[in-house]
């Protein structure tokens, strides 16, 4: 039985593969890293550095390990939302009043981030006009309570058990929210809700007011 690194465990664990993809697209990226050191002249150093920038090594790594297991839809998958999770992304486009979630969440910043980081993974968002719904698909609402600045709720698309794939089913949700470096509760909450919480608030995702 091969040993394999916690790294590569966790990795494989949040991308939903065995670890020796993982493993296996860890040594290609590796070999492709010495051989840019060496062609380039960059000191390894300032390679390191540009590889690491916003988990930019870890999503290359996962993208390779599924074209290892040869599921090229989700390679293709983790970078978009990647990238839609640091802002590098056509789905930076403004969102449209009513898309992903009611027109009066429209302008929370927090809303907007998960709905576009949710649409670049290709899952279907809820068009209405606030009292009407246009087409179906998956709302996001924020935290109405100001108790937990960073959360959003997220309902999933009524078709999300029928997908399969890195983001299918209604655990695609939170597998895509944490492949965008979110924080995620894993039971749906009341109403079959779920919850995830923006990368700045992670270390304090439960903050308590302060006392006088």
């Amino acid at each position: 039985m091969t040993d394999y690194s916690p790294g590569v465990l966790e990795l494989a664990k949040q991308i939903g593969l065995e670890p020796q993809h993982v493993a296996q697209a860890l040594s290609t990226a590796h070999r492709s890293f010495n051989h840019m050191q060496a062609s380039t002249g960059m000191t390894v150093e300032r390679l390191r550095r540009l590889f690491a920038h916003d988990r930019h090594s870890i999503a290359i790594v996962a993208a390779i390990a599924m074209r290892h297991a040869g599921r090229r839809d989700d390679a293709l998958l983790l970078m978009d939302i990647f990238k839609a999770s640091i802002g590098r992304t056509l789905h930076q486009l403004p969102i449209h009043t009513g898309v992903g979630t009611l027109p009066e969440h429209h302008d929370d910043p927090r809303v907007q981030d998960a709905v576009r980081i949710l649409t670049s993974a290709g899952l279907p968002p809820i068009h209405t006009d606030g009292i009407h719904e246009l087409r179906p698909g998956f709302q996001v609402l924020p935290d109405d309570t100001g108790q937990l600045p960073g959360f959003v709720f997220i309902a999933p698309d009524p078709d999300a058990k029928g997908r399969t794939g890195f983001a299918g089913g209604d655990l695609g949700y939170l597998a895509v929210m944490r492949w965008a470096g979110w924080g995620v509760i894993t039971e749906r909450l009341p109403g079959g809700l779920y919850a995830a919480c923006h990368p700045d608030h992670r270390h304090d995702p439960f903050p308590t007011r302060a006392t006088s």
